[in-house]
């Protein structure tokens, strides 16, 4: 094995692509080992993998994913990520190289074990290892020491493994070297440019070729998927004066929901607000502060605060009531202002006090002190309160037994008519189609109507204001849209093809002119078409018009040279058409210091990983894997 390891790593191709092979170890957690195996998934060699082992991964797992995206996990991400699978095939990764280390003889040691152990701080008191903490520990998660110390010790031959196996690779002077020149080595070239859009003039569209591109290119023109919907709303708004809260119903909800009606110390005050603009100058606060002082004199002198507040407020929303506020907490208002409300009594005044608003003076009417608020004071609220719960209950068990009457009929419109409700008249909608004509048929509620079949009839499904019943009455596949529903978009798109025909036409005439005389210029003079010379250019840093230049068409232009002037054929360089001559090579010349040693980390990583994974690959295949159940 190790041979076959050597030999791989040393007879390395330069451009190796880089294969992620994410190995995740298992972490400190507990597993309990199955000696029965009724309720294990897999088996790898002579290790099975029981239930409990496979959900402590999978739970990491997603918990790892969920520290990344900051609590929520998107459902489409996790779908896509498979977890549920990802974590088994982790685990069988996980013993296929322990089973392949031992066969190395990279078992780790009793002693190795020890220490790792007691490294880990968890399992310490006062920097030293606790063997009575260890104990009680492990007792917590319901694991032995023996268990424990498996685990750890598969764990660091997993690592050995690892370690050895990635050793292996090396990375050569000569591999650094074709590495640079590759991203370096500079050219330049003659080129010109035949653009469809040019060509388009030139298109003559007649039906007979229209109708036969329609028919090419069908699949561009189809109409989406159609369901049309018939549908009953329970509105919980329109219900709501059929619910008559009793007084002990009252009485029930005040008592039973004591913490909504408790409230701290608060305060209904009055305000003379001056607004001073972010970044006022000195000369504007001191104008501020005067005018402050003039009206603050005022009203110590008698004149009525509320008047005041009217004349001279700029909080437009309270000046018209006279700077009126009503009762707020503490938290209502910003901390200066209610820290000065909240030290006067009622009837007191305060002085100029800054805030974030500005100059605010401020007049305490009532000092409210914490407390219960009687049930004569909320009883209105609770009234409204009981009216919508008791309406959406009404509307939800009306719904559901529009549900039941409607799967029973097989039809959304019998069902409401015994019922004494409204169906809508049958809508066709489409899933992803914004339609005016949809109403309550949100995209939410689509997705969920998309996956029933005809007929069927939907559960219960929450709208804003109440319930959807819904049912499919019929299903319009995917077809092609009329040729006169897509005439228009259908002649662009044809015109579009042919100019592109005509482009690259032209552009092939042109490389075979250029190639029979060898050169581009002469071809191009003869066709009275410009060409442009690029400067000296690299894969590493590209020139600027010719950005667009990717995959195959610029491995063909880096391909050219002084043996080789043409490419084979025209290269796409966006939506044009390129022809192009070399010109000239620069060659890339020595990297520096600090190039060799991030293009040798880079090939390092490359190489490891795909040595990782042969080995891996070696292993499996002389190990039993048999997959007991289904996840």
């Amino acid at each position: 094995m190790l041979d076959f390891v050597r030999q791989h790593s040393r007879s390395w191709g330069i451009k190796v692509l880089l294969i992620a092979l994410i190995i995740v170890f298992i972490g400190w957690g507990g597993y309990l080992y199955q000696t029965r195996h009724s309720n294990d998934l897999a088996l790898v060699g002579d290790h099975y993998i029981s239930q409990e082992e496979y959900s402590t991964q999978y739970e990491n797992m997603v918990e790892s994913i969920r520290k990344q995206f900051g609590g929520a996990v998107p459902q489409k991400l996790m779908a896509a990520l498979d977890i549920k699978n990802q974590a088994l095939d982790t685990l069988v990764r996980h013993y296929l190289v322990v089973r392949g280390a031992r066969e190395l003889g990279l078992e780790a040691t009793p002693e190795e074990v020890r220490a790792a152990i007691a490294k880990i701080p968890g399992f310490q008191s006062d920097g030293k290892f606790d063997l009575q903490r260890y104990k009680a520990l492990l007792w917590q998660h319901k694991m032995t020491p023996e268990d424990f110390e498996q685990q750890m010790a598969d764990d660091i031959t997993a690592s050995n493994a690892q370690v050895f196996i990635t050793g292996q690779a090396v990375v050569t002077n000569s591999e650094i070297k074709s590495y640079y020149d590759f991203d370096n080595d500079q050219i330049q070239l003659a080129y010109t440019l035949f653009d469809p859009a040019s060509f388009q003039k030139q298109v003559k569209v007649d039906d007979a070729a229209l109708k036969a591109f329609y028919k090419q290119n069908q699949s561009k023109y189809m109409e989406p998927e159609k369901r049309q919907i018939a549908y009953v709303e329970l509105n919980v708004d329109a219900l709501e004066n059929d619910i008559k809260p009793t007084a002990a119903q009252i009485k029930q909800y005040y008592d039973d929901n004591g913490a909504e009606f408790t409230h701290g110390e608060q305060v209904r005050a009055r305000r003379i607000l001056l607004r001073i603009k972010p970044g006022a100058s000195g000369a504007e606060l001191k104008t501020a502060n005067a005018r402050a002082a003039k009206i603050l004199d005022e009203a110590g002198k008698g004149a009525d605060f509320s008047t005041l507040a009217k004349k001279y407020s700029q909080d437009k929303a309270t000046a018209k009531n006279g700077g009126e506020l009503g009762f707020f907490s503490y938290q209502g208002m910003s901390t200066e202002f209610s820290k000065a409300a909240f030290a006067l009594k009622p009837g007191q005044m305060s002085g100029v006090v800054r805030t974030p608003s500005g100059l605010d003076i401020i007049k305490v009417e009532e000092v409210q002190k914490a407390g219960i608020l009687p049930l004569a004071g909320v009883q209105d609220k609770i009234i409204k309160e009981l009216k919508s719960l008791g309406a959406r209950d009404l509307a939800y068990k009306q719904a559901q037994e529009l549900r039941d009457l409607a799967y029973a009929r097989q039809d959304i419109a019998k069902a409401a008519l015994e019922l004494k409700m409204k169906a809508s008249a049958p809508v066709w909608i489409t899933l992803s189609e914004n339609q005016a004509q949809a109403g309550s048929l949100t995209r939410s509620i689509r997705e969920k109507l998309f996956q029933l079949g005809q007929s069927d009839v939907s559960d219960m499904l929450d709208i804003r204001g109440g319930y959807l019943v819904a049912q499919v009455k019929s299903i319009k596949k995917p077809e092609p849209a009329p040729l006169e529903k897509e005439k228009d978009k259908v002649t662009s798109d044809f015109r579009m093809a042919e100019a592109n025909k005509l482009a690259l036409k032209q552009a092939s005439a042109t490389l075979e002119s250029a190639r029979a005389q060898k050169s581009l210029a002469a071809a191009a003079k003869a066709s009275n078409i410009s060409i442009t010379r690029s400067g000296y250019f690299s894969r590493q840093a590209p020139d600027k018009a010719l950005k667009l230049l990717q995959g195959a068409n610029l491995d063909s232009v880096f391909s050219l040279g002084a043996s080789n002037l043409f490419p084979a054929r025209p290269l796409q360089l966006g939506t044009s058409y390129m022809v192009c001559q070399f010109v000239g090579q620069k060659p890339a010349g020595a990297p520096s210091k600090q190039q060799i040693a991030e293009i040798s980390h880079i090939i390092l990583q490359q190489k490891r990983a795909v040595i990782w994974k042969t080995w891996l690959g070696e292993i499996a295949k002389t190990t039993k894997i048999e997959y007991l159940r289904k996840l």
